[in-house]
């Protein structure tokens, strides 16, 4: 394992100030010279680069390598997919990311280091289907795709009645437009009356959306053990994705773990799956919504937790992700 530290010099800040490029300058001086150091201490047959910002690095280590040796991206998904998104999202939404240059500028360079940083790379492993494609359009070499492992963790689930639950980042753009959707569609269908229990950061955006909408009560950032009992109160967990983002959604395994209700859609679900059981998916914030409310009925929402749970125990295994990853490295 090689630590790598952004570059913090005044240099680089400035520079980002002009050009909101991932790629500009993401790590400190000497790292190649860092990982060229290691393998000639230790050698080894691949060099894994976790998460795709680290692409830059390729170039300057691949000539130092030993014949053999390769280079393997561990991918969150490709920088230019949720950019896109804060680029859409950006007159609607109180998003903060700055798009410097210009948007459309911005867009094109980063397509284009992408694309072009792939040249040397061996292969990429994706957390998600839609990012194999991605990068197969990219002219990647080889691409796999591991789908989520889930550790099942029951919560001792004894819900109020009237809670839906949703946890997430609320400044990546498709979470906070899936939420802002969610709860637009909730105050315009009848219903009794319900809470909807937000947890995330930051707490700007929390503070926003509980003046917004008289049913959210933003609770900030809980630890997990505090996190595990407010979400051991929810009816239902709430994963609203209407778009398609980068990567896979972190907190889908989680509820998934927990072993309660969830609602989600397919582009929520994407990079998951399951042999047994299902989670109700819906088509747009409004059925989203009436599938929520069904759940609110306990008989409904027993038969949702015993389905939640098949999910859960019928998860990928390790073995099975291993596999995987020995063809991609084959």
């Amino acid at each position: 394992m090689l630590p790598v530290d952004g570059d913090r010099s005044w240099s680089a800040r400035f520079l980002r100030l002009l050009d909101s490029s991932p790629f500009v300058r993401p790590y400190g001086p000497g790292l190649a010279d860092d990982i060229v150091r290691a393998v000639q201490q230790t050698p080894v047959d691949y060099i894994f680069l976790n998460q795709e910002f680290l692409a830059p690095v390729a170039p300057l280590i691949r000539p130092r390598l030993p014949a053999g040796c390769r280079i393997v991206i561990l991918s969150h998904g490709a920088e230019i997919t949720d950019l896109l998104h804060s680029v859409r999202l950006r007159h609607r939404l109180p998003l903060s990311r700055r798009l410097l240059p210009t948007p459309a500028l911005l867009l094109g360079r980063v397509l284009a280091s992408e694309q072009r940083l792939r040249e040397e790379i061996d292969a990429v492993c994706t957390i998600a289907p839609f990012d194999a494609e991605l990068e197969r359009w990219f002219g990647t070499r080889r691409v796999a795709w591991l789908p989520r492992l889930i550790k099942p963790s029951p919560l001792d689930w004894q819900p109020a009645g009237d809670r839906l639950g949703f946890v997430g980042t609320l400044d990546h753009g498709p979470n906070l437009e899936g939420l802002v959707q969610t709860l637009d569609a909730l105050g315009r269908t009848p219903g009794s009356p319900v809470r909807v229990r937000v947890v995330g950061g930051p707490p700007a955006l929390g503070r926003w959306l509980a003046g917004k909408y008289g049913a959210v009560d933003y609770l900030g950032t809980l630890d997990d053990s505090a996190l595990a009992a407010e979400a051991a109160t929810w009816n239902v967990f709430l994963h609203p994705i209407f778009c398609l983002p980068r990567g896979s959604s972190t907190k889908l395994a989680v509820g998934i773990a927990w072993q309660i209700p969830i609602v989600t859609t397919a582009e929520g679900r994407r990079g998951y799956l399951w042999d047994d059981g299902a989670l109700p998916e819906a088509i747009g914030a409004d059925d989203f919504v009436r599938i929520s409310r069904t759940l609110l009925d306990p008989a409904v929402a027993q038969k949702a937790q015993r389905d939640v749970a098949r999910v859960a125990a019928s998860s990928p295994s390790l073995a099975r992700l291993t596999a995987t990853m020995r063809e991609l490295l084959a």
